[in-house]
């Protein structure tokens, strides 16, 4: 469970660093994307669905340092 909390941190960070007003509409569409994933991967963790909470996790990574490299 730590290392898919510590993936999510990750997450939460980049996108917290990310200019959203300065995003397009698909950066912004990520974006958004990014949070619903965070979101998913906290739920499968409660649900215990450790495998799809990595993954989502993963995802949502993946696409906030996209997002922040920008």
């Amino acid at each position: 469970e730590k290392p898919i909390r510590d993936r999510l941190s990750v997450a939460q960070t980049s996108l917290s660093r990310v200019g959203y007003a300065r995003l397009s509409d698909d950066g912004r569409s990520q974006y958004e994307q990014s949070k619903r994933f965070i979101q998913q991967a906290e739920q499968a963790l409660k649900d215990q669905n450790f495998v799809f909470a990595q993954t989502l996790a993963d995802k949502a990574a993946n696409i906030a340092a996209e997002l922040l490299g920008r």
